[in-house]
Formats: structure tokens, C-alpha cells, sequence
């Protein structure tokens, strides 16, 4: 006798609907270049606050090819990012310029167009790591996701830093306010150091990154910033750090899943701190069980984001310890807990970022 199979039945209307899903994506895919194009070119803060216009006032007032401007205008008005006046007039919503144009507004969130962007510049690179040992290092990431990280970041350091971050964690403020030693472990351009460096002046910030042109920007950022005396950037990895210590605070924003050993980064930051001393992880929203974030946007960013760059520049690292830019507080706590930290706890969670915290008793 013969087993007998079964054809499997397809589910036309399954098909059917997955098909419109991935026109969806592809949708916002080609939107997001034509974001990024409207973000470089100033073509979103001209339109701020200047009421419906023409493509011909637009194009005259960037100085832009009115004939493709006319084709943006219509590629963002069908996408929803634009309105349309008397069908020749288009103009930005107010509600829509805090994501798209108005700088430090807690929703100014279109620098993450530039980091999408680098992702499909990397592809050829990514494709050899996928068939390779995983390694896509720092010096072949493309420059715009450097540019888009700053941006991005700096909303959340500007709006949630001083309000939501370091208030949730116990002691953190009043430590920085008597004056603290604080150490930045991958403090990329270094906006949050020179942040908290003017927020709490009788404090002092080193930031530490080993992508030397990052600290070159960062650095640059100082300059601009009027020099500030208490504000310093090193091209060191996490080992070093405690050659400048003993400090008071170690941090790491949106860096801890980053690095090829972040077990050896944390047991550094514990042998640099002083007694008493905080450590601080700030990491991208995340759930200890992924499946409950399934068609989630943020989490489809998220794994995204790992998968392309952020997993990637862990294996390239010594260790390769490849911890994911998701994954959920728990791995975080247990790390802390195994270099050595007391009574880790998840300090806060705000639905965009993870803070993790602990203390060197």
C-alpha cells in the first residue's frame, strides 16, 4: 500500500492579502528614499509653516528642478505626507512637521530614513557576511547611517535624557548634580555627553568610542559647542576606560548590543567604577518574547536595524558575541548580573527604549 498526500490547498485570499502586504511595504519603502530626498534637499522646512504652494513656489524657493519637485510633491501626497489644495497647491500639515522638519520635537523621528537608507547601500556587503562569518565592521558602514544615528538618537537624548532616563534610575541625579565622573562606552558623535555636560555642569564626561572618525565628529561637535571644560572624547574600546577612571557613572546608549564582547565591556565598566558607582544601559524597546511583538512597526525596525548593522558590527568585533539590537531586558539584567553588578533592575520603559541599571556594591 501507497500513502496517500494530499495536494496542500492554497488560501487564495491568504495569497491574496500577503500580496497586498508586500506592495504596502514596498510602498513605504520607495517613500522613505523620496523622505530622505525631501529631508536633504530642505524641501520639508521650506514647506513649514508656509500654507498650500505651488510646485513652481517650491521649486523656486529651494532653488530645485521644478519638474521634479512636481513629481515628489505627488509622490508625497499620495503617500499621506502631503495635502492637496485646489489640486495644484500642496501643503505640509502642522501635525505632520514635528516628525519631518521641527528639530528636538519629541516625534522628530525622519533621520531614520538616512540609516534605512544605508542598509540597502550596504547590501553587496551584507550579502558577503551572511555567507561569511557574519562581520560587516564600522569602516564599511556607509557615512549616512553615522549622520542618521546622531539625528535620530539625539531626539530621545534631547526630550528623555535628563526628563525620563537618568530620573528613573535611584541616586543617578542627585550623583551628577553633587558633580560625577562619567565614562560613555560608544559614545559615537558624543551628543549625549555634551547634553549631560551642560545639564549638570559640575560633572565631568569622557566619552569613549573606537571608530576614530566618530570621535573626530564628536570632537568637531565640542568645538562647536564652545569647547566645554568638562566634556572629553578618546578613540579607546571598553577595556581601556579604566585607565581615566575611577568613575562615578558608566553609561552606554543604544551601544551595549553593539560590541563583539559586551560581557567584557560590562566587567570593565564594573572594575572602573568606584564604589557605589552606577552603571547605565539605555537599549532599544524591546520584549523578552519576541513573538509577542510580531507586525509590530518598532520591532520590524528594530530586527531590521540588527540584522543589517548592528549584528554585523558584533561579529566583526573580537568576542562576536552578536547579542542582537532586540532581545528583551532580561539578557540585559543577566548580563549585568554575570559582571558582577548588584540587584540589576529594569530602571525604566518607555515603550521606545529600555533602561537598564545597576550598582557596584
Amino acid at each position: 500500500m501507497t500513502e496517500t498526500q494530499q495536494t496542500p490547498t492554497i488560501d487564495e485570499a491568504r495569497v491574496e492579502a500577503f500580496v497586498g502586504q508586500l506592495i504596502t511595504d514596498f510602498a513605504g519603502a520607495a517613500s522613505t528614499a523620496m523622505t530622505v530626498l525631501g529631508d536633504r534637499l530642505g524641501l520639508f522646512r521650506a514647506l513649514t509653516g508656509a500654507g498650500p504652494v505651488t510646485a513652481a513656489d517650491l521649486a523656486a524657493r529651494t532653488g530645485l528642478n521644478p519638474r521634479l519637485v512636481t513629481e515628489w510633491l505627488h509622490q508625497m501626497a499620495v503617500s499621506g505626507y502631503l495635502t492637496v489644495v485646489d489640486g495644484d497647491r500642496f501643503e505640509l500639515p502642522l501635525e505632520h512637521a514635528p516628525a519631518l522638519s521641527v528639530v528636538d520635537s519629541p516625534v522628530h523621528v525622519v533621520a531614520a530614513g538616512e540609516i534605512i537608507t544605508g542598509y540597502f547601500l550596504s547590501l553587496e556587503r551584507l550579502e558577503t557576511a551572511f555567507r561569511g562569518d557574519g562581520g560587516l565592521s564600522g569602516d564599511e558602514v556607509p557615512g549616512c547611517i553615522y549622520h542618521g544615528i546622531e539625528r535620530y538618537f539625539r531626539t530621545a537624548y534631547v526630550n528623555q535624557l535628563a526628563q525620563d532616563w537618568f530620573p528613573a534610575v535611584p541616586g543617578l541625579v542627585e550623583k551628577l548634580e553633587a558633580g560625577a565622573r562619567v565614562a560613555d562606552v560608544g559614545c559615537g558623535h558624543g551628543y549625549a555627553d555634551l547634553l549631560i555636560g551642560r545639564t549638570w555642569p559640575n560633572s565631568r564626561v569622557t566619552g569613549f568610542d573606537l571608530h576614530a572618525p566618530s570621535i573626530a565628529t564628536a570632537r568637531a561637535r565640542a568645538i562647536e559647542a564652545g569647547s566645554p571644560a568638562n566634556v572629553a572624547f578618546h578613540v579607546a574600546d571598553s577595556a581601556a576606560i579604566s585607565g581615566y577612571g575611577p568613575f562615578d557613572v558608566v553609561v552606554f546608549f543604544d551601544a551595549l548590543h553593539d560590541l563583539g564582547d559586551p560581557v567584557s565591556a560590562l566587567k570593565a565598566a564594573y572594575e572602573a567604577l568606584a564604589p557605589g558607582g552606577v552603571v547605565v544601559a539605555v537599549e532599544p524597546w524591546s520584549a523578552d518574547d519576541w513573538t509577542s511583538t510580531i507586525g509590530m512597526p518598532i520591532t520590524r525596525i528594530g530586527y531590521a536595524s540588527s540584522a543589517a548593522l548592528c549584528t554585523p558590527g558584533s561579529l566583526s568585533q573580537p568576542g562576536a558575541h552578536g547579542l542582537g539590537t532586540l532581545g528583551g531586558p532580561a539578557k540585559r539584567l543577566e548580563l549585568l548580573a554575570g559582571a558582577g553588578f548588584s540587584d540589576p533592575v529594569l530602571a525604566a520603559d518607555t515603550g521606545f527604549n529600555l533602561v537598564v541599571a545597576a550598582t557596584k556594591s
